[in-house]
């Protein structure tokens, strides 16, 4: 814990000054003011203390913080098991420019944008759980020297005559990429680091523990060799594209040589240095029902990500207010032939049961997509795809076959075996609404096999 040098108090970064803070005198220091804080720093290593959450595994790191708390990861109220080590620097640090209020305000529009969402998610006490979190992250940087040499040709026609137009461009191709980031947590999903990306490079500064104070951060894990092709594969696309999009050598009507294709393939950098730098997000957790949602602002630019879960009673009540007139207008307006209905009632069975098969498809392919699912035994992960909602609309559609090939002359039958049919295909879409809650949340997730804890 940083003290101040006026009264002793604890310091902790302030998000609006961007420096240190007393919480006692108010007095601030610049972050890399060495003299001011207790924890000097140091050329390679820094002091910090390592937070294992005894109900998931993951682990989070912080310079000050006490053992207790909820763990982002499993939402698990907790007391974290704990131990110090010396950390390696990071030589980066995009420090926290969104304030947590800021930050609950980019996510409350974000929740409001979803119709039927859980009126929970915007409990102010739930909010306050937000937790500021340094993410590790892989910076790739690329040099990029040489020799160029294509030939291309145009040709196009002008009234009689056919032209032919030869280009030829030679140099030396030089170019710099720096700080292109990966993210270096196995535990963090890459699909929230992709969907709370870019972070910019004008608040990118070199790294001081100082920036730490008040925040926790994440364990940098991911070997940094893991991205480096695909960086180095980014800046190769970048460039042929610059080379031969339409602002450079190649229009729409121009045609390299097989000798230029061939040089352009072997162009690309030479040059690799990777650094680690350390970024900003808020991070909240909401957990119910075995089931845990993820919602994440980027604490530089305030993108959001949300698992944003419906609620079952507002939208079946939204579903009345809506079936009502609908059900009026169609009974004023159009007369539906009795025979006709069992037409109607399969035609919507057979859509929920493949709008339910869909369903099963994406939460088999997300559930094993998910780091921390890994321990997740094939009875567990086979569970949450069981009464999915196939099962009624298949009902459903034997009913509604059934009633067409018997053809009675009463109408009575039709409606009956059409009522039978809605109400089966009303219990489908309730286990597909909740189907739906279980594809727009995760299960627990476990890291323990990768601390070697199991």
């Amino acid at each position: 814990m940083a003290r101040c040098p006026n009264c002793a108090g604890e310091l902790l970064f302030d998000i609006k000054t961007q420096s240190l803070k007393c919480q006692q005198c108010d007095s601030v220091f610049n972050p890399y003011d060495k003299d001011k804080t207790v924890e000097g720093v140091v050329q390679e290593y820094y002091d910090t203390q390592v937070f294992t959450c005894p109900q998931c595994g993951a682990e989070i790191e912080s310079t000050d913080f006490s053992g207790t708390g909820f763990c982002a990861y499993c939402g698990s109220s907790v007391v974290f098991t704990s131990r110090m080590k010396q950390a390696e620097m990071p030589q980066k640090i995009i420090p926290f420019q969104l304030t947590k209020e800021d930050c609950k305000k980019r996510y409350q529009d974000k929740v409001r944008s979803a119709i039927y969402h859980d009126k929970e998610l915007e409990n102010p006490e739930y909010l306050e759980r937000f937790v500021g979190y340094y993410l590790p992250y892989w910076l790739y940087s690329f040099e990029v020297d040489e020799p160029l040499a294509l030939e291309g040709l145009k040709e196009y026609r002008s009234g009689s005559y056919q032209y032919q137009e030869r280009y030829a461009l030679s140099g030396q191709l030089q170019g710099k990429f720096n700080n292109i980031p990966y993210d270096a947590s196995t535990r963090f999903d890459d699909t929230i680091a992709g969907c709370i990306a870019p972070f910019t490079e004008k608040n990118l500064k070199e790294f001081s523990p100082n920036f730490l104070l008040g925040f926790y951060s994440d364990v940098a894990d991911a070997d940094a060799k893991q991205y480096e092709p695909k960086a180095l594969h980014m800046v190769e696309q970048q460039l042929w594209s610059s080379i031969l999009g339409r602002q450079g050598f190649q229009e729409s009507d121009m045609q390299l040589n097989n000798e230029s294709i061939r040089s352009l393939t072997k162009i690309g950098a030479k040059s690799v240095t990777v650094e680690r730098g350390m970024f900003p997000v808020w991070f909240l957790s909401y957990k119910k029902d075995n089931r845990i949602a993820y919602a994440v602002v980027n604490g530089e630019t305030g993108k959001v990500y949300c698992d944003i879960p419906i609620s079952e009673s507002r939208f079946h009540n939204a579903s009345m207010m809506i079936a009502i007139p609908i059900f009026l207008i169609l009974n004023l307006f159009f007369q539906i032939k009795a025979e006709n209905l069992p037409w109607y009632t399969m035609a919507l069975s057979t859509l929920l049961i493949v709008l339910a098969q869909g369903q099963i498809s994406k939460i088999k392919k997300r559930e094993d997509s998910l780091t921390g699912n890994k321990n997740k035994s094939k009875e567990e992960k086979a569970k949450l795809l069981r009464h999915n909602g196939t099962g009624y609309a298949l009902i459903s559609v034997f009913f509604s076959l059934g009633i067409m090939l018997w053809h009675p002359v009463q109408d009575e039958y039709y409606y009956l075996a059409s009522a039978v049919s809605g109400i089966m295909s009303i219990l489908s879409l309730r286990l597909m609404i909740k189907k739906f809650n279980i594809l727009s949340t995760r299960s627990i997730p476990e890291f323990f096999d990768k601390k070697g804890v199991k």
